[in-house]
């Protein structure tokens, strides 16, 4: 069932090209702030419509629209994982005031970041199944019987698993940019010390374009159909 719903996201993200080259852009200017609310808003929306998917069917992508209402849903997506998150992130900001760190304190952030962000990932597809309710996102007794019909450590796993497939992704790019780059000539031009400046920008704008406007997009969607399915499968 899980290796189906990695399966299931793999395909998914890599439906619509354009769709990740337009949230690279987005992300690309996020830090304007407002973009990045579109971005979180068209996450919702993957979440929102895999939610009410079957494991390996046919959707795609959504495409973009309804403005308005992504950034409204952007913004709830901010709102419940800050609410979930604001009490470990002041935790750990105690921990490393004063120049030191306070190591029981820091480990106990940590430990309860981990907790709330497996119990955010199940809320925000709660909110988009209950006609985005952000109360739904804090029923707790809702979460947990969802948890437990998926079953406690496969709903553990599967939230392992694409950390590390997100992770293998990052990866499997770099390895790929850097053997094409070795197969052009690049490498060596590099070694050799013949334009070595400017080969070496052009790599970097390349390996940062194909990162940044490809690679992370993908991850994004991989992970929201992720998060919308494991719900379903327990909803």
């Amino acid at each position: 069932m899980i290796l189906d719903l990695y399966k299931d996201s793999f395909e998914f993200a890599s439906k619509k090209i354009s769709i990740l080259l337009v949230l690279g852009v987005l992300s690309f200017f996020s830090i304007l702030i407002i973009p990045a609310i579109f971005v979180y808003g068209y996450g919702y929306r993957v979440i929102k419509m895999s939610t009410q998917s079957m494991i390996n069917g046919e959707d795609e992508p959504p495409e973009f629209g309804e403005y308005k209402k992504m950034f409204i849903d952007g913004l709830r997506y901010i709102l419940v994982y800050l609410v979930y998150l604001i009490i470990p992130i002041i935790i750990i900001a105690i921990s490393i005031t004063g120049g030191s760190i306070n190591g029981v304190l820091f480990l106990i952030g940590i430990i309860l970041m981990i907790i709330c962000m497996l119990i955010a990932y199940l809320a925000v597809p709660n909110m988009a199944a209950n006609d985005d309710s952000i109360s739904a996102a804090f029923a707790f007794s809702d979460l947990l019987d969802v948890v437990r019909s998926i079953g406690y450590l496969r709903f553990i796993l599967t939230y392992i698993g694409i950390a590390l497939i997100a992770l293998a992704i990052v990866l499997v790019a770099t390895l790929i940019i850097i053997f094409i780059f070795g197969v052009l000539g690049v490498a060596s031009l590099s070694i050799s010390g013949r334009g070595a400046g400017a080969v070496s920008l052009f790599a970097t704008i390349i390996f940062n374009f194909v990162m940044f406007f490809l690679v992370a997009p993908y991850i994004s969607l991989f992970k929201d159909r992720c998060q919308g399915l494991i719900y379903s499968i327990g909803s």
